[in-house]
């Protein structure tokens, strides 16, 4: 629930859900010949983008109010409802290696380097590194909404992930 204009505490509604996302990179490397699975040690690193999703909220009935057709999970009361968490992590994909040494070499944040690869201004409010990279097939929407939605699971099936 959004909160504007709160005179005192009093007025103040507690939100049903709080909800943290962050963009990141991994240091990752797969050999794929067996050459580089012996000589891994000089190889170049790599990085993978990926995103982390955190939701907190109650087992009330408006958090279970989205649950799984069927689902008879029931909570009476949202004062005595339990705080739960949900995690989920994007899909990750390999940046090309322009990306990676601008990074890692010249210690550039991604949005930086991929403004100079590309060619671009301030890239990392618009579709980010996953549009550019897929062509706008995903843009950095699209990239969090499936694990905006995994991290919702257990309050879509709350009988199996809330304790009450």
């Amino acid at each position: 629930a959004a909160c504007a204009d709160i005179d005192s505490e009093d007025d103040y509604e507690h939100p049903d859900f709080a909800v943290g996302l962050e963009g990141g990179l991994e240091k990752q490397h797969y050999p794929q010949t067996e050459s580089e699975k012996q000589n891994s040690q000089n190889m170049p690193e790599e990085l993978w983008c990926m995103a982390w999703m955190a939701i907190v909220g109650s087992s009330s009935k408006s958090c279970t109010a989205a649950k799984a057709q069927g689902d008879n999970f029931s909570s009476e009361d949202k004062d005595q409802a339990s705080t739960s968490w949900g995690y989920a992590k994007t899909g990750a994909f390999l940046l090309p290696p322009a990306l990676c040494a601008l990074v890692l070499n010249k210690n550039m944040e991604l949005g930086d380097a991929d403004d100079e690869v590309f060619k671009r201004v301030n890239s990392k409010h618009g579709g980010g590194t996953v549009g550019i990279l897929t062509d706008g097939e995903i843009d950095r929407a699209d990239y969090y909404v499936h694990a905006l939605k995994l991290a919702l699971v257990p309050w879509i099936r709350p009988e199996l992930y809330l304790e009450l």
